[in-house]
């Protein structure tokens, strides 16, 4: 997360207001209100400090031996960089107003996350050749180089990675959009994009079903609160549209974000688990490791998939504390492959678990893990979303969780009462982890009718169609927000 007001590395979007209606409602000028009191806010703040500087300058320094004219060259940086910040907050400002009554055309912007590879990758693979046929174009938003280069392969819609790239030819089809895929907080390096879609109607993707308390339950106190997380917090709705895997979950995600709709159409990167992946499919997968394990499955071993998600305090170190080597070794004498997916947050403490593991194999960080997933045959991880996702090859899930008190304690709280019976069994030390996979039982069949309960409350759709219902659901929008029966 990073400050509002600061060219930040990520920017999160200003809340979105949708058009279609020659006649603005309460809700949606209130939402107007707001964001715009919010900003204002925000440039008042960054008038102050700018203001509080140039006071600094101008006031009488005491009696010294000489000035420091080192000093005074950081107190002009510091000064010059407050104005630019103004200015930025400004511009934003009155883009926020224009792309809320700029004309919208019949175009879609999906917007990257840090990685190619979850809700966003797949409904813009599967919404491509729809546009084609409607007459729609869909722009990608990068957020990486990588992304910028994968879209630009295939001869897609793509905005530039840097802003400063930006033609006015790109500046008006951000203006035009008539809506906005995320599945995440939209966060994006170019300062002004958030700004330039504050206009679009939203539809939110979100980035798996969680057991954590995110969104607007994930708070912190007053004292800890600062701009940059109260500004995350803002990003929490409203949408037009929130996408669920189920009906029934509905009430769930209204405790975490803000919307207009519920959509329980099932998440497009799911299809992929359903169906043999397709070139476009394997676009920032490790290949690598997909074909390893394909083979290995191929000949009879079983393949293992270590996925948990990261921590916020002792972050990585965690892992190197779990007992993890223990694990790879006996799984390494078995004939089984071990591959293990480090949270993109812990990444870089890879150089150092594989010397503890040799014989495991590493996803390479910020790849599409899901084409892999489908080539595993027991999945581990602890309270990441993707226990939910693998109930859909309805496999062995083992819970792992060596520092539950201590994750509940000073990481996250749990929302675990969703989990009135767990998909597998759960160990708390790798020993115990390690007794379960001995187990004759390790192919799970004891816990099979509890997945398929557990399948059946959390998914309305097991068809591997999701991305073709967004199609229509994105359509739906594009009608509403120009106004068409």
């Amino acid at each position: 997360m990073h400050a509002q007001l600061q060219p930040p590395d990520v920017v999160i979007s200003e809340r979105p207001v949708h058009p279609g209606s020659d006649t603005l409602t309460m809700p949606g000028l209130l939402t107007r209100i707001e964001a715009t009191e919010a900003l204002g806010d925000q440039i008042s703040q960054a008038i102050d400090q700018l203001v509080d500087a140039v006071l600094n300058l101008q006031q009488p320094a005491a009696p010294a031996p000489a000035a420091d004219p080192n000093a005074l060259v950081a107190l002009e940086r510091r000064m010059l960089a407050l104005e630019q910040q103004v200015n930025l907050a400004q511009a934003c400002q009155e883009l926020t107003r224009t792309a809320q009554f700029h004309p919208k055309e019949r175009s879609v912007v999906f917007v990257g996350t840090t990685y190619f590879g979850c809700n966003v990758k797949y409904a813009w693979l599967a919404f491509r050749e729809r546009a084609r046929q409607e007459g729609i174009t869909a722009w990608f938003l990068p957020q990486t180089q990588q992304q910028e280069q994968a879209i630009t392969s295939l001869g897609e819609a793509c905005f530039p990675l840097n802003h400063n790239d930006w033609s006015t030819a790109h500046v008006h089809a951000a203006l035009s959009a008539a809506v906005v895929v995320t599945c995440d907080h939209l966060l994006n390096p170019n300062p002004y994009a958030a700004a330039l879609l504050a206009g679009a109607r939203h539809v939110q993707l979100w980035h798996g079903i969680s057991i954590k308390e995110i969104g607007l339950r994930n708070l912190a106190p007053l004292r800890q609160m600062s701009a940059r997380f109260a500004r995350v917090l803002s990003t929490c709705g409203p949408f037009t549209r929130l996408v669920g895997t189920s009906a029934a979950q509905e009430v769930e995600w209204r405790r975490w974000f803000g919307f207009e709709q519920y959509a329980p159409i099932g998440y497009p990167r799911n299809d992929v688990l359903l169906r043999d992946p397709d070139a476009a499919d394997l676009l920032n997968v490790d290949v690598e490791i997909y074909q390893l394990a394909r083979q290995t499955r191929a000949a009879g071993q079983r393949v293992v998939l270590y996925a948990p998600t990261f921590r916020d305090a002792r972050r990585g170190t965690w892992l190197l504390e779990s007992g993890l080597e223990q694990l790879a070794q006996s799984l390494a004498r078995r004939g089984d492959l071990l591959i293990v997916n480090v949270h993109p947050v812990e990444s870089p403490l890879i150089p150092q678990l594989a010397i503890a593991m040799p014989s495991a194999r590493f996803v390479t960080p910020r790849t599409d893990l899901y084409p892999v997933m489908r080539e595993t045959s027991l999945l581990i991880t602890d309270y990441s979303s993707v226990m939910f996702d693998y109930l859909l090859l309805d496999r062995p899930i083992v819970l792992f969780r060596p520092d539950h008190q201590d994750y509940i304690t000073r990481s996250r709280q749990l929302f675990d009462a969703k989990l009135d019976e767990h998909p597998g069994p759960m160990a708390t030390s790798v020993q115990a982890l390690l007794d379960v996979l001995r187990q004759p039982d390790a192919q799970g069949r004891t816990y099979a009718p509890t997945r398929a309960a557990m399948r059946q409350r959390l998914f309305d759709h097991t068809d591997g169609r999701a991305g073709e219902r967004l199609g229509q659901l994105l359509l739906e929008e594009l009608d509403s927000a120009l106004c068409q029966p």
